[in-house]
C-alpha cells in the first residue's frame, strides 16, 4: 500500500515520511525524529503507535511519520527515545500506545 499518498491525501498540510526498519538503527531513528522536532517546532507530538504526527500553529505545515513493518518492541524503543528527548522542552508528547492508525486515524 502507498501510504505516502493516502497520509497525504488526508492530510495536505503535512509532510509525509514512511520509513522502515532498514533505513536506520533505531536510536539514531529517534534521534532523526527529535531532529525534526527541533526544526519544526510543534506543540504536540501524537504517537499512534507506528504513526507519529507533529501538531503545528494554525497556517503552518506539519509532518507525519509512517513507520512501515517496525514490530511492538521496536515501537517501544523509538518512543522511549522521543519521550526522552521531550521530556525538558515546550513540545508535548501524548502516547497512544494500543491505538490502531490504520484504522483510526487512516480510515484503512
Amino acid at each position: 500500500m502507498d501510504y505516502e499518498a493516502v497520509i497525504s491525501e488526508k492530510f495536505p498540510n503535512c509532510n509525509v515520511e514512511v520509513i522502515t526498519p532498514d533505513v536506520f538503527e533505531l536510536e539514531m531513528l529517534s534521534e532523526y525524529i527529535a531532529d525534526d522536532i527541533v526544526v519544526y517546532k510543534p506543540h504536540t507530538v501524537l504517537v499512534y503507535r507506528h504513526l507519529i504526527r507533529f501538531l503545528m500553529n494554525v497556517g503552518e505545515r506539519g509532518k507525519i511519520y509512517y513507520l512501515d513493518g517496525f514490530s511492538d518492541e521496536d515501537l517501544k524503543v523509538i518512543h522511549g527515545g522521543l519521550l526522552k528527548f521531550t521530556w525538558k522542552s515546550d513540545t508535548k508528547i501524548n502516547l497512544f500506545k494500543n491505538s490502531n492508525p490504520d484504522r483510526d486515524i487512516l480510515g484503512l
